[in-house]
């Protein structure tokens, strides 16, 4: 982010740099589509199409290596349907034609971000609302969706059974249908892809030229065997330019991978709803010549393919290049149908919202299955006059999660960056949440008794002398890239208010996710406390998904980073989380926990199965100690066993204090055998109050070991505070 205004001269240079990335994008743009519209286009697509899937098949995720990305494989599709399809010519390099569109289409998005330069000034808050402008174009341009493939399509099946029968009406068909012919699509072009590398490798691994042709045509027709092997008899001694022309041979095959008929894809349709069905797909099919000039000017930000991926073929025959377009866009794809009927829109719009409010309720309930999470809670603070609605609260231990959900769709306008819809967005799906979620911890905060509220579940009880924390949550169906995951960056645009009291916003699929990639329940609830803490205190770019993978890596225990002002450029962090294959999901993220010692998991995995008063707290003292930290007690508790086994009369006490410098956690370590109720009580206070000089602060975690050793992972642990006067007993010190 810019920090001081430019000087004239550096204003200067950006708008120069500007005009040159503007011509840029025009003759690339234009090369492009004489390139691809020069030739057959499927062939092009075919190519193209198979390079962006390998990335699939090879369990990553899209790497930010320079490469073809989906959204070049959509330019790539805009741009060959610009004009009417071109004859085959066997005679034509494909392979130097794709590759040069490849290094083309990259050099043009580059372009078409540079652009922005030339809307550079010299105040230094237009050009910070600019930069978030970008960022949100780059998102849109780099990363594929908003959700897993199995999330797009459990929220595209459950959106379509809800509005089934009003589809049905308007259409002639069942939306499910419609989702099941999509789904058809990618699976169908999955199952022969398959078949399809299965193939390269039966041959491409042989090591004598002999020996891989016999590999490639010894599933063939006699024909083809025959020519095949007479082709090839000049290249029979020459393993490399063998390999090169069986591979032009396996290219030629790659169009019929994406072709499908109509026929496949209607598979167990009824009857009476076949006609209506290739209607619907003809909706979602484009046909050669069919992207108008237009459509190219605005490419890059609204692409005709992503909503209609299909391309018409024949009367009885689709081509599909890009199948994982269906998993980012399936769920627009069928919002978008129902948004052409009034009626049906505003059936999806209510089942969207739906479908929200209980997804969020099920994945709270199934990652944190010890809280009491309660739905539609109300409350009033006249009498009854005004009443007050938070649509999902979950208490656990002594932490109070309070969850906003917010269905509404962000505009294409906010998407694409423009200022005054972008700030519609935000006031929908941050500020106005973020204020009713504030409402309610004031009133958990502030009050002085026992709390009674009103929930789907009936009514319940919080006591705010239970209560450590109370966080807050927006939890949204679309995100606006990493602007959603840091607040003070919006605020420093002027995109929402200076004053607000903003929450942490997640999609309800991120928060799904996080769930489902953190191991424990303590660990979710650390995550969540932390994401409250970090987009307050750290200055970051960075989406959801790169703060789980940071998470992931480290816990967020950044040290001085968190707090020294510096820009940390976390976005792409989220690449380094792999897809696995999961028999239900077909494909999900995947990442290694934290490193953690196997000390340090005794102890976490111990107090999320016994749960003593306090766990959530605990869990985060011991989370926001690295793993240097965690060898460094255990050695010291080691050493205290040692010391103790030696010499039974001796009470072994130290501490040790980590963090960085504004947010230190002293750990208190206490080694001694047993003893009676009364020096037990001296230990403690006596182990604490020595922690408490060696660190300084005005709390700390205290564990407790017996020797000769219990079975347990500890036998003691509480929180003390530090106190400035003598007290009789010991109970107060405890931090309940």
């Amino acid at each position: 982010m810019s920090t001081r205004p430019l000087t004239p001269e550096e204003v200067a240079e950006a708008h120069a740099a500007g005009r040159a990335a503007a011509e840029r994008f025009q003759r690339t743009l234009a090369s492009l589509v004489a390139e691809s519209t020069s030739v057959d286009g499927l062939e092009i697509l075919a190519r193209a199409g198979f390079s962006v899937i390998m990335s699939t098949f090879s369990e990553k995720k899209h790497s930010r290596k320079p490469g073809l990305e989906l959204f070049h494989l959509e330019l790539i599709q805009a741009l060959a349907l610009s004009r009417a399809r071109a004859a085959g010519d066997p005679s034509v390099d494909y392979p130097g034609v794709t590759q040069r569109i490849i290094d083309l289409i990259g050099e043009n998005a580059q372009a078409y971000q540079e652009q922005a330069k030339s809307k550079v000034t010299a105040d230094r808050a237009v050009n910070r609302q600019q930069e978030m402008l970008n960022l949100i174009q780059r998102w849109k341009l780099a990363v594929r969706g908003a959700r897993q493939g199995f999330q797009t399509r459990e929220y595209a099946s459950d959106l379509a059974s809800s509005v089934n029968s009003s589809f049905r009406h308007h259409y002639g068909c069942d939306a499910t249908a419609v989702v099941a012919a999509l789904s058809a699509v990618a699976d169908i072009c999955q199952k022969r892809l398959e078949v399809h590398l299965e193939n390269m490798r039966t041959w491409m691994t042989k090591k004598s030229g002999s020996a891989m042709l016999e590999a490639f045509i010894q599933d063939l027709e006699p024909r083809t065997q025959a020519d095949i092997t007479a082709r090839a008899a000049k290249y029979r001694h020459d393993r490399k330019q063998l390999e090169a022309f069986l591979w032009n041979i396996n290219e030629q095959r790659l169009v019929s991978l994406f072709t499908l008929s109509t026929a496949e894809l209607m598979t167990g349709l009824p009857g009476e709803q076949t006609e209506a069905m290739r209607s619907v797909l003809n909706l979602l099919t484009l046909d050669f010549g069919a992207v108008m000039q237009a459509d190219l000017d605005h490419l890059h930000l609204d692409n005709p393919v992503q909503l209609r991926p299909l391309i018409r073929v024949d009367h009885t025959s689709v081509f599909c290049a890009g199948p994982q377009i269906l998993g980012v866009h399936l769920a627009e794809i069928v919002e978008g149908l129902c948004a052409k009927v009034p009626k049906l829109k505003k059936a999806a719009e209510k089942a969207r919202a739906d479908w929200l409010e209980n997804r969020l309720s099920s994945v709270v309930r199934k990652g944190l299955p010890h809280a009491d999470v309660r739905e539609q809670v109300k409350w009033s603070e006249d009498g009854g006059k005004t009443t007050w609605e938070s649509d999902l609260v979950a208490f656990i231990d002594k932490t109070v999660l309070i969850f906003e959900a917010k269905s509404a769709k962000i505009s294409g306008a906010a998407r694409r960056g423009a200022i005054r819809s972008l700030k519609e967005a935000l006031d929908d799906l941050v500020v106005s949440p973020s204020e009713q979620s504030l409402r309610l911890k004031q009133r958990i905060i502030g009050a002085k008794g026992v709390l009674s509220f009103e929930s789907r579940q009936g009514q319940f009880f919080i006591a705010p002398n239970d209560v450590l924390n109370v966080h807050r949550f927006n939890i949204v169906h679309d995100v606006i890239g990493p602007l959603s995951s840091h607040w003070p960056q919006l605020k420093a645009a002027g995109l929402v208010p200076e004053a607000s009291d903003i929450a942490p916003t997640l999609s309800v699929f991120d928060l799904e996710t996080v769930f489902d990639l953190v191991p424990r329940e303590i660990d979710r609830c650390h995550y969540l406390r932390r994401r409250v803490e970090l987009e307050r205190n750290a200055t970051y770019t960075a989406d959801e998904l790169d703060l789980l993978a940071l998470y992931l890596k480290n816990r967020l225990n950044l040290g001085e980073i968190e707090y020294d002002g510096a820009d940390q450029g976390w976005y792409g962090l989220s690449m380094s989380l792999t897809y696995v294959r999961d028999e239900e999901r077909q494909l999900r993220l995947f990442s290694q926990a934290a490193p953690t010692t196997t000390f340090w998991t005794k102890l976490l995995t111990y107090l999320e199965e016994k749960r003593p008063d306090g766990w959530i707290h605990f869990g985060d003292r011991l989370l926001n100690i690295d793993v240097a930290g965690q060898q460094k007690v255990e050695r010291l508790v080691r050493r205290g066993q040692r010391e103790v086994s030696r010499r039974p009369d001796l009470f072994f006490q130290t501490g040790v204090t980590f963090g960085a410098s504004k947010k230190l956690h002293t750990i208190a370590i206490a080694v001694g055998a047993p003893t009676s109720s009364e020096q037990f009580e001296n230990n403690l206070r006596s182990c604490s109050q020595a922690a408490f000089e060696q660190g300084g602060q005005d709390d700390l975690l205290l564990l407790y070991w017996l020797v000769p050793r219990t079975a347990e992972a500890y036998d003691f642990i509480d929180i003390f505070r530090r106190q400035h006067r003598p007290l009789p007993g010991l109970v107060p010190l405890l931090l309940r």
